[in-house]
């Protein structure tokens, strides 16, 4: 249960949500069992169950607001219940959040006309019954069930990672002017949340970089990145006449994703951002209705992909894998689960196959490099087990079989397997419902990345059968039943993380370099989730996954406890 404070109207009529309920900086969240909310809420006059996207409307105990106001978070452990927190009269407004979601979202993407104009296009419907909310209380009767236990279903510690692989802090900023050729990735530490930028090439024709964002989770930090990036002359300025963001995607309108979006669309409107890409899924709540306004006002040319549409971007292929189609259509029965609407982009680099030169008659020649496969990408926003299963059939997977050249032939015609990736950003920040061995050994990548809170936070991500589940299949043990090696061998690297010395790693970059076979390089910056990315102080980590060979070599210390016992 997210509280929030209570929404206004602009003189638009649109109801606003002026201030944050971001976990960073505004109200926090009530953690309450299930089986309670169920048992003394919902039974008796909602006879339903709890579902995601419901909103109630209440005054909260005086002590319980206080603490809320604070940012923390107040969990209903065994000293604490629901009808102390909850004392008053509750009204179920869910009907008519959803009705603010969609009013929004569909200004904000088609716009708005006189109600003069639609009373004369007969468009206004009547005779509607008036709706009003139902209201009930929480009841107070002893509570005997489950309660929410603190650190319950944290993840046993695998996030720690060797102090020595990380080098002495150096500029990164130097890095990214050294390498205009280059694309660089940042996924940003924002606790249980996503915030993403790939800083594209630099453009011939001004040495300046565009961007693609993917996802803001929190406000603040990605303006700030932004703004330094503009500072050095490497991206364009907000309020400028050149295009900063080439692509700006909202992957699903969960705040720990979108929080952030109002504010990075308002500061660069419809100048500064080509394309806005959003799932279509309305949600009621006051980040979501902030972000459409600010499209409606902004003016943002909008866009709501599916499986298969693709964008060529300055050298670079973006391949959305996920909705499919048949998940999108299913939307508005509310039979889709939020995070299964998630976009999932497929990014490749270098896309670029063509070489040009000028001859000395003055014509010019072009040539097709027929380069090796890019490198691949692929971002899973909060895609869980039911849109991976759409993913894994509408991408399917060439298999050599009895026919080899129909084989070659159609890997040749249609290229590697789409799901086969480099890198990649695992979905829902490792929870158990985000991924599965099956798809990590059919993407195999190299560098695996998490972005959630080390071992705990409000949810207890990373999960542990999630990240057991990774490296499994990234160094399989269940036949030989030998002990799988540390994550950070693995390739496997947590916003959350820290080194055996305690250091924090905080936010990632990755620089891709456009020559395949080139050495990948990733900086951890050490910053928490409300600090800001100081691009002077990145440290390089090296190794970003160890060799049979460096795991052999490793100390002592770093050695799982049954390879030191000798098993």
């Amino acid at each position: 249960m997210t509280v929030s404070p209570w929404p206004d109207a602009d003189r638009h009529g649109r109801v606003r949500f002026f201030a944050t309920s971001s976990p960073v900086s505004g109200p926090g969240h009530l953690l309450v069992h299930q089986r309670e909310l169920h048992d003394l809420l919902y039974q008796g006059w909602l006879r339903r169950d709890p579902r995601p996207g419901d909103v109630f409307a209440t005054a909260v105990a005086a002590e319980v607001g206080e603490r809320l106001r604070r940012g923390e978070d107040v969990v209903l452990d065994a000293d604490l219940r629901l009808a102390t927190v909850l004392p008053g009269t509750v009204c179920d407004l869910t009907a008519e959040a959803r009705n603010v979601a969609k009013l929004a979202f569909y200004a904000g993407v088609s716009g708005v006309q006189p109600m003069e104009q639609a009373i004369a296009q007969r468009q206004v419907p009547t005779g509607l019954p008036e709706e009003k909310a139902r209201t009930g209380t929480v009841r107070r009767v002893p509570w005997k069930g489950p309660y929410v236990v603190p650190g319950q279903g944290e993840s046993p510690v695998r996030w720690e990672l060797p102090a020595k692989r990380l080098q002495e802090p150096s500029n990164v900023v130097d890095a990214i002017r050294s390498n205009p050729t280059a694309m660089f990735y940042f996924l940003l530490n924002v606790g249980d949340g996503d915030t993403q930028l790939l800083l594209l090439p630099a453009r011939a024709e001004t040495g300046l970089r565009r961007v693609i964002v993917v996802d803001a989770g929190t406000t603040r930090k990605l303006p700030a990145l932004l703004g330094r990036l503009a500072a050095e002359g490497l991206v364009p300025s907000p309020g400028g006449t050149e295009e900063v963001c080439a692509l700006v995607v909202a992957t699903h309108p969960h705040d720990d994703h979108i929080e952030g979006m109002a504010e990075l669309l308002t500061a660069y409107g419809s100048a500064g951002i080509a394309d806005f890409w959003e799932t279509g899924y309305h949600a009621p709540t006051g980040a979501f209705a902030e972000m459409m306004v600010a499209v409606e006002e902004e003016r943002i040319r909008h866009g709501e992909p599916t499986a298969g549409t693709t964008l060529y971007v300055d050298g670079t292929k973006i391949t959305v894998l996920a909705p499919s189609v048949h998940l999108r259509t299913a939307y508005d029965s509310y039979g889709v689960d939020c995070n299964d609407a998630s976009i999932v982009l497929r990014v490749e680099f270098p896309a670029v196959r063509i070489a040009t030169e000028r001859l000395r008659d003055g014509r010019e020649s072009r040539m097709d490099l027929r380069l090796p496969r890019p490198w691949s990408l692929i971002l899973g926003a909060d895609a869980q087990t039911r849109s991976w299963s759409h993913t894994t059939t509408e991408f399917p997977q060439l298999h050599r079989g009895h026919n080899a050249a129909l084989y070659r032939g159609l890997a040749e015609a249609r290229g590697r397997d789409y799901l086969a990736a480099e890198i990649l950003k695992v979905s829902h920040h490792a929870s158990k419902h985000g991924i599965n061995t099956e798809l990590i050994e059919r993407i195999r990548p190299q560098v695996t990345l998490i972005s959630s809170v080390g071992g705990g936070g409000r949810y207890g991500f990373p999960h542990a059968l999630a990240t057991q589940a990774i490296a499994e299949a990234l160094a399989p043990t269940a036949r030989s039943g030998s002990t799988p090696p540390v994550d950070a061998d693995l390739g496997i690297h947590y916003t959350g993380g820290h080194a055996k010395d305690g250091t924090p790693l905080g936010s990632i970059a990755l620089l891709v370099p456009p020559k395949r076979g080139a050495r990948l390089v990733m900086w951890r910056f050490g910053d928490a989730p409300r600090d800001e990315v100081d691009l002077d102080n990145g440290r390089v980590l090296h190794p970003i996954r160890a060799t049979r060979r460096s795991r052999s070599e490793a100390t002592d210390d770093e050695k799982p406890k049954a390879e030191k016992r000798g098993e």
